[in-house]
């Protein structure tokens, strides 16, 4: 209750303020009436349907050359476009400077490329990957959460944000080497209510692919407590 009341004083605020200062893009600073505006979003590059199906990297669409030698715990891996430009400008401020309204045209993103993830008709449950408590304390929301309620308003998937937890609070990823992101994020998250994933299928969602250690990890937990498949996707794909 807490929550939905935080959120709903939020979004009146959010509305509060639009009428006093109207919306520009918080990309290249247009003004107009969307936060992320039709031109910066023609400049993302979107992956589309030719992609690595272990790892979603932009390729022929074989698994592809690193990959080949490499195990993931997820089945496959997808993301809408490149971690860079505009996607990149944009990821930052929404994850980095609360710019939570950024939220729906970057959801909206994420469910318009769903469809090069073929993975239409294949997934049961939505499951956005989790930051520790303390984390979200910090920062307010959780990116992936917020991401994924746009995509399953979009996509009527079910949604659920109670099974996977991470109770253990790691470093931030960003700029370690692979092989320290691997251990930083080992055995950091476990599942609760077992019986709302055994046998299911999973999306597992976030907001950016790098490595895949916290989407191996997170899909490892998954599959221990029963999930029959796990496939990530994520809005990008760091090259």
């Amino acid at each position: 209750m807490i929550k939905q009341a935080l959120g709903s004083a939020r979004d009146v605020w959010s509305g509060v303020l639009d009428l006093i200062y109207p919306p520009c893009c918080l990309v290249c600073g247009k003004a107009g009436d969307e936060y992320l505006c039709a031109d910066c979003l023609e400049k993302v590059d979107t992956i589309g349907p030719r992609h690595c199906s272990k790892c979603g990297m932009p390729d022929d669409g074989m698994v592809c050359r690193d990959c080949r030698e490499r195990e993931y715990a997820f089945d496959s891996a997808c993301s809408a476009g490149t971690f860079d430009g505009v996607l990149q400008t944009a990821i930052h401020k929404f994850k980095y400077r609360n710019h939570i309204v950024l939220a729906d045209p970057l959801g909206d993103l994420l469910y318009r490329c769903f469809a090069d993830a073929h993975l239409t008709g294949k997934v049961d449950v939505v499951i956005p990957v989790p930051i520790h408590k303390s984390r979200m304390v910090e920062r307010g929301f959780n990116q992936a959460i917020e991401l994924a309620k746009r995509f399953c308003k979009r996509t009527s998937l079910p949604l659920n944000t109670g099974i996977l937890i991470k109770h253990r609070n790691t470093p931030h990823q960003v700029n370690l080497r692979q092989e320290i992101r691997l251990t930083n994020v080992r055995d950091a998250f476990t599942v609760v209510n077992v019986e709302n994933v055994s046998g299911k299928r999973v999306l597992l969602v976030d907001d950016v692919f790098t490595t895949g250690s916290t989407l191996h990890e997170a899909a490892k937990a998954l599959k221990a407590a029963g999930a029959s498949q796990v496939h990530a996707y994520t809005l990008a794909r760091s090259l």
